[in-house]
């Protein structure tokens, strides 16, 4: 399982540079203007969709087919992912349609009265952007057959095609406006689709034409959905929640949030989703099997191995975060002002890294055993600390306390994750973990933070990327020497965790 998570890991790492690079242009070129806050509205309702849906077959599609995998029943197996891969077209299609032949009514539903302007645009890049629902909604059912194979390179790549395909295009565009940017994402989710497609005729798999013999596993996915889907339109309704709430603070609030939220999610995408997929197939197979003693110990490792890098992030990110995005961004239409607002919106969403990563970890195995209803119960909580605390950021006129509704959002959400993950594990020996893994970073992270403003006072003379290298090549350098002068690289990468610290 690690070799493939480190493949997914660099894979991912390879995605976020190359999409950051596509970010980059957009701000160089556009900064905060009518065109991006455009873009970011056009994308939230296919991205909802495709979500949901990806959500949905994660939860009812990818534990069953693996299961099937895993006991050797091939004849089912191929009948069920024939007929699942029907629909997933069929509902790409449709869903597609609506954002083509109804966008403005769409965005009317969500958007502020009284901005006519906005809503024109936002209904014109979603008329184009709904056209990616074929590509992902299709590609990405594809990518969930590779991964319950174990084919999780093929998988992994395709969305570094799709950000290559799409910055190029962007690089290549004569002149960059909303039409480029819209166009050049499809060109990019047509390019990830072909991926898959070519891995899959690869692995040869059978798609037979008479798939009755799986028609009550299909059967059974459906009804599924009745408490999943409400489920993970509310989970996943937050990002949506978030933006239409920063539309109402005036043009330039939605691509501020974008922004922050694009650096945000480079971490989230290469820390927690890469590992995620490689844990879902796992745990299926695990519980499967009834082995519910190494399921604990493998929460034990994934709350030992996040702690430190969730930290050691979130402190360098919040000492060094205004610097990084002055280098990265601020060039042409982007200004430091917009840098100041952007670094500090960063620093406020990764203070949900943590619970955000561990909630997603059990979420995973919840998905593997099919608790719809768990499910369920997490999107309403989910939605409800999303909707409060963006409501009253709005009615304060603060970008900052909206954005924070994402921190409220996982917090709450994984204080639930806790709860149900007792009822099925040994979860005391995860919170033991969770606590003196904590205690150990925080002894180690006093002195880096020292060593980290100390060298930033005295760097004078130095260019904002020398300073930058220097701060966090000294940071970085003190928390690896304290972590193996302590000994406590060995407690946090145990393969065995033990019952003490």
């Amino acid at each position: 399982m690690l070799r493939s998570t480190r493949t997914v890991m660099l894979l991912g790492i390879a995605v976020q540079i190359a999409a950051f690079a596509r970010t980059a242009i957009i701000a160089a070129t556009l900064g905060t203007s009518l065109d991006v806050d455009a873009y970011n509205l056009g994308l939230i309702a296919p991205s909802f969709i495709s979500t949901v849906i990806g959500s949905w077959l994660q939860m009812s599609f990818i534990g069953r087919y693996t299961s099937l995998i895993t006991t050797g029943e091939a004849g089912l197996a191929a009948a069920y992912r024939a007929r699942m891969l029907f629909l997933m077209l069929g509902l790409a299609l449709a869903f597609a349609g609506l954002c083509v032949l109804l966008p403005e009514r769409i965005m009317a539903l969500f958007m502020p009265n009284g901005q006519t302007a906005m809503i024109a645009s936002a209904a014109a890049a979603l008329r184009l952007s709904g056209l990616i629902l074929v590509p992902i909604i299709f590609g990405d059912f594809i990518a969930l057959i590779l991964n319950s194979h174990g084919r999780f390179f093929a998988a992994a790549l395709a969305p570094l095609i799709n950000a290559l395909v799409s910055v190029l295009g962007l690089s290549f565009w004569s002149s960059l406006d909303l039409s480029a940017l819209i166009w050049t994402l499809l060109l990019g989710s047509f390019a990830q689709c072909l991926v898959v497609i070519a891995a899959l005729l690869r692995m040869r798999l059978c798609f037979p034409i008479g798939t009755s013999v799986a028609k009550d596993e299909v059967r059974t996915t459906l009804v599924l959905a009745l408490p999943l889907l409400p489920a993970m339109m509310l989970s996943n309704s937050g990002a949506a929640i978030i933006q239409f709430r920063a539309a109402e603070l005036g043009e330039g609030a939605v691509a501020i949030y974008g922004y922050a939220s694009r650096l945000h999610g480079a971490l989230t995408q290469v820390l927690i989703m890469g590992l995620g997929t490689v844990l879902l197939p796992h745990f299926a197979a695990l519980w499967s099997r009834g082995e519910n003693a190494e399921i604990t110990i493998l929460f034990r490792r994934l709350a030992r191995c996040t702690i430190p890098l969730v930290a050691y992030l979130t402190v360098g990110i919040y000492l060094m975060g205004e610097t990084t995005v002055t280098i990265l961004l601020e060039r042409g239409a982007f200004d430091a002002w917009h840098a100041q607002q952007v670094s500090w919106l960063w620093t406020l969403l990764t203070l949900s890294l943590f619970p955000f990563a561990f909630g997603t970890f059990i979420a995973k195995f919840c998905q593997a055993v099919r608790g719809a209803g768990s499910i369920l119960v997490s999107g309403i909580i989910s939605f409800a600390a999303t909707w409060l605390v963006a409501r009253f950021g709005a009615s304060q006129a603060s970008l900052g306390i909206v954005a924070s509704a994402v921190v409220a959002s996982v917090v709450t959400t994984c204080v639930f994750w806790l709860i149900w993950l007792g009822r099925r594990v040994a979860v005391v020996p995860v919170l033991r973990d969770i606590g003196i893994a904590s205690f150990r970073m925080l002894l180690i992270l006093v002195p880096a933070i020292a060593v980290e403003r100390f060298t930033d006072l005295h760097n004078d003379g130095l260019s904002d990327i020398i300073g930058l290298f220097v701060r966090g090549s000294l940071y970085t350098a003190t928390v690896l020497s304290l972590l193996i002068a302590t000994r406590s690289h060995k407690w946090f990468l145990a393969k065995h965790p033990g019952g003490g610290p």
